[in-house]
């Protein structure tokens, strides 16, 4: 019993997260995009990157914390004929039914709340709490880039190309992640926040055909293994867009994190401990 609970906690690690190395990655270079006005905050640096899976890893002992990492939205017909879903919470609830629209995922909704909690962290001068909450904020964003956390074929499992979540987000990934460079600009403030968070994902989701065409390139150019063959193959047919969105959650955690402190009102930012 103990094997099979410590085996069905890694399987939830593995579908359910960019590997560690990416979360690290796309939370520590946030603070690279940050304004002048926030530079106290590059201090944060090593907490973002050390503390960027504490989200996976409450799964363990948090029942309600797997939901949260994705959002199966082609499993809503609004979505697949309107290529949007309703945005509200409560509304979606009364829409589709509230217990659907959890098991399908809570993610675009989480990752509000915890922008909110940020605000709420700014205003109250608790920038301890404030950097553990944009280590959160971090990981959620980092999710809502991963096009198989915004598919019910997280797997690939759907098509027949099961596996494919740890193969391409944590193997891949790992081999080829000091190639990725990101290209940094100072980052500009999120108008609706809410709004924005369903953008990007309606955005993001679009490189999920792009990603299974090209597992199933590779593995047949690999002579149907996963081997180097196979993880270089991938690599080449991927790495445009999946710099483009660890790239791009990275800039996104840090217009999130400058747009709650000016909704928080400027709070003034002490000198602050690495």
């Amino acid at each position: 019993m103990l094997f099979r609970c410590s085996f069905l906690f890694v399987l939830l690690l593995v579908l359910c997260s960019w590997g560690e190395k990416a979360h690290q990655k796309i939370n520590s270079s946030s603070v690279d995009f940050l304004p002048k006005e926030l530079r106290q905050l590059k201090a944060w640096r090593e907490v973002l990157k050390v503390h960027g899976s504490d989200a996976d890893f409450r799964k363990k002992d948090d029942k309600t914390e797997f939901v949260k990492h994705f959002i199966d939205i082609d499993n809503y017909e609004d979505f697949r004929t309107k290529r949007s879903i309703e945005p509200d919470f409560e509304k979606a609830c009364q829409k589709y039914g509230r217990a659907r629209v959890i098991k399908d995922g809570t993610l675009p909704w989480v990752t509000d709340s915890t922008y909110r909690k940020l605000v709420h962290d700014f205003k109250s001068g608790d920038w301890k709490r404030a950097a553990l909450t944009a280590t959160d904020l971090g990981h959620y964003i980092g999710d809502g880039f991963m096009p198989l956390h915004i598919s019910a074929n997280y797997d690939g499992q759907l098509s027949g190309q099961t596996g494919i979540h740890r193969r391409y987000e944590e193997t891949m990934i790992d081999r080829y992640i000091d190639q990725i460079q990101f290209k940094n600009s100072v980052c500009t403030k999120v108008d609706d926040v809410h709004s924005f968070i369903f953008s990007y994902l309606y955005a993001n989701q679009s490189y999920l055909k792009i990603l299974l065409q090209a597992d199933a390139s590779a593995y047949l150019k690999a002579g149907k293994q996963y081997n180097e063959v196979y993880y270089e193959s991938l690599w080449n047919g991927t790495s445009s867009f999946t710099g483009k969105l660890l790239e791009e959650s990275s800039r996104t955690l840090a217009r999130l994190i400058y747009t709650a402190w000016l909704e928080a009102g400027k709070p003034k930012i002490p000198e602050l401990n690495n």
